[in-house]
């Protein structure tokens, strides 16, 4: 297990010792929640490709109040959990987050039992503020991902979704989400989106 995850604050983090995982940056996890400033806090966050959990925490030191995080690898939502559960105060808000060992691809599908995988939320009312989108970078999950949240009716009106991925990728235009920024980090660049139809 590697330690050389850091939060915002400087709070270390667990990571796996593989090649494959790739925790979002310090640079880009700054740049977010600087963009997003005091949005986050009192909001819902939905974290689809997980991983280690950094954004989740992030999310959480901004004051999310409901924390959903969706990883379909065992070490990882492991991890992801443990460093949830290492943060300040967790013990007072321990059914405000919560993380399910799914895939993303299965779970954002509008016909697939939510609730079922939730052990602390009711699912069928729980409505996202935010949801961040992070498959890994040699493929494109987006457009799929993106049609299956517009239909699983899990997003509020004005809720935000961003994507982060390759630079060489770019977000397909679509008649139900708008783009309303693109920044890019060096080798990360993040979409952030707006849904401007309602199902």
């Amino acid at each position: 297990m590697k330690t050389n995850l850091r939060l915002i604050g400087g709070k270390k983090l667990q990571s796996p010792n593989n090649s494959y995982t790739r925790p979002t940056t310090l640079r880009v996890r700054e740049a977010i929640f600087n963009i997003l400033n005091n949005r986050v806090e009192n909001s819902n966050w939905l974290d689809l490709f997980s991983g280690t959990g950094a954004i989740s925490c992030e999310a959480y030191n901004h004051g999310a109040s409901k924390i959903i995080a969706i990883e379909k690898n065992k070490i990882n939502s492991k991890i992801c959990l443990e460093n949830l559960l290492s943060l300040e105060n967790i013990d007072k808000r321990r059914n405000d987050i919560e993380v399910i060992c799914k895939d993303v691809l299965k779970w954002t599908k509008p016909n697939y039992e939510r609730n079922l995988s939730s052990r602390n939320m009711d699912l069928n009312k729980l409505k996202f503020d935010f949801v961040y989108l992070d498959p890994p970078y040699d493929v494109d999950f987006h457009e799929l991902v993106l049609n299956q949240l517009f239909n699983c009716n899990l997003l509020k009106k004005d809720s935000t979704v961003i994507c982060e991925h390759s630079p060489n990728l770019f977000i397909k235009k679509s008649t139900l989400w708008e783009t309303i920024d693109v920044r890019n980090y060096g080798q990360s660049r993040l979409t952030f989106l707006i849904n401007v139809k309602h199902p």
